[in-house]
């Protein structure tokens, strides 16, 4: 069960009994396989796990989202008082990628989600350039944009074969006629019969998680030697004013012709700012905790009606292949429906969310910051 469980991360007693029959009977044809011993954490066999600190990435479980998005006032991940913002850039971006090269290293028991946070820390990365744009070289923001980019899309073929599969079992659970059950039933068969073969994507994927820890150890270089020609909100005011201002527009634009296309391309900004939210959350922790619980429950929806367009594209490429015209026909209609309940709940949430002008909101945030670097200094007076 362990097998196919990476692949669909799904709970089989809450399946139906012949989608459950469809995975059980695919666990049979797969040979025993063990993880190579190369991929045994160092720090395991002295007794502790790596990294000790953050047990998001210690453990091989999807964190709950209220631990995801909760941040301490001395998270790693945070900019500090007592530091600039060059430090805390170089600080915050070293801190990802050491904690992304160790999961590489160290194999866990799910080796998709090892590569599922490795993919997370790049979009992290992202929008940390992102912040500091507007101030640092034009030169190295584009040289090691291009680079995480590079890594994240060599890195897309293997999540995406995974949640295409998560996501048409997850919707197999909750169709209720006989007709759609039966469809869903057949197309997953399908899905599982043509999937890639197990070791060859085993292989693969570890190769594609080696080339991504090189690239992003010659990241970790550039990044400990950027320089930020600006201090203060001077050096992070303008990045966060240009990403909220764009995942403003990308709303809109998506609200207006209602595309998966557009829909994505406000997921990235949502995601951007999300991230930077994070990382200014120590300035205000009252006020950013609320705004990064919201933005992560927009990004989330975005991200579902993302996994329902790319399942969409790739039943509607292949009909003949997954199942047939009229299966993948019914099938396609219940992703539709689901997708046009997510775009309304994605709608409601982000007009509240980006209702203010990006000035302003930026504007509300420089207060903040000022207040806080002012505070650190007062103790340092009094000290």
């Amino acid at each position: 069960m362990a097998l196919i469980w990476e692949w669909l991360q799904v709970d089989m007693g809450k399946q139906s009994g012949t989608v459950s029959n469809i995975l059980i009977a695919a666990v049979m044809k797969q040979p025993p396989t063990q993880m190579p011993l190369t991929f045994v954490c160092r720090t395991q066999q002295a007794g502790r796990s790596w990294p000790a600190k953050g047990a998001s990435w210690g453990t091989e479980t999807v964190a709950p989202a209220a631990l995801l998005h909760r941040t301490s006032a001395t998270s790693p991940l945070q900019f500090r008082v007592d530091e600039s913002v060059r430090d805390g850039l170089a600080r915050i971006s070293c801190e990802l990628i050491q904690r992304a090269l160790a999961r590489i290293e160290c194999a866990g028991k799910n080796r998709g989600e090892d590569l599922h946070q490795v993919r997370v820390t790049i979009k992290r990365l992202r929008a940390l350039l992102r912040l500091a744009r507007p101030v640092i070289s034009e030169a190295f923001c584009d040289r090691e944009n291009r680079r995480l980019k590079a890594t994240a899309d060599r890195l897309a073929f293997f999540r995406d074969t995974t949640v295409s599969r998560q996501t048409l079992a997850a919707l197999a659970k909750r169709v209720a006629d006989k007709r759609s059950e039966g469809a869903f039933d057949l197309v997953l068969a399908r899905f599982v019969e043509q999937g890639p073969d197990r070791s060859r994507f085993r292989v693969r994927r570890e190769r594609a998680l080696r080339h991504a820890a090189a690239s992003l150890a010659e990241s970790k270089r550039s990044f400990e030697n950027m320089l930020v020609p600006a201090e203060d909100w001077q050096a992070l005011g303008p990045g966060v004013q240009k990403v909220y201002g764009r995942a403003r527009n990308r709303m809109l634009r998506a609200l207006t012709y209602q595309t998966p296309e557009a829909f994505h391309e406000w997921r990235k900004q949502v995601k951007y700012l999300y991230y930077q939210m994070q990382m200014l959350g120590s300035i205000s922790p009252k006020r950013l905790e609320a705004m990064v619980r919201r933005l992560r429950k927009l990004e989330d929806w975005l991200g579902e009606d993302h996994d329902l367009a790319v399942l969409e594209r790739l039943l509607c490429d292949g009909r003949q292949q997954y199942g047939g015209k009229r299966a993948v026909k019914c099938v396609v209609a219940c992703l539709v429906r689901q997708s046009e309940k997510l775009r309304g709940q994605t709608a409601a949430l982000g007009t509240d969310i980006f209702q203010e002008k990006p000035r302003k909101f930026v504007d509300k945030l420089e207060k903040q910051w000022t207040a806080w670097r002012g505070s650190a200094n007062s103790k340092g007076r009094l000290g």
